[in-house]
């Protein structure tokens, strides 16, 4: 599991975050539906980080992602530019 003190010198805020805002972070130059599907495909694609989040409590088709669930995915994809 992943700890806040890996973020303390981050610029990237760490807060629930809506799939939509979270993907649109990833993905500024697409459409908010465009930008959330291929959040949702990266997540899917991504075994290791399905895992993690599904021991965070998340669960397909989740709307928002909690602050712990929002750390695992930019422990496995990054920080948006």
């Amino acid at each position: 599991m992943v700890n806040q003190d890996e973020f303390e010198n981050s610029k990237f805020k760490i807060k629930s975050y809506g799939i939509t805002e979270l993907g649109l972070m990833y993905n500024p130059s697409l459409q908010p539906d465009s930008a959330q599907k291929a959040l949702n495909r990266w997540i899917a694609y991504n075994k290791e980080l399905t895992e993690a989040l599904h021991n965070t409590g998340w669960r397909k088709g989740q709307r928002k992602f909690t602050p712990l669930q929002t750390m695992q995915i930019i422990r496995f994809l990054g920080e948006p530019s």
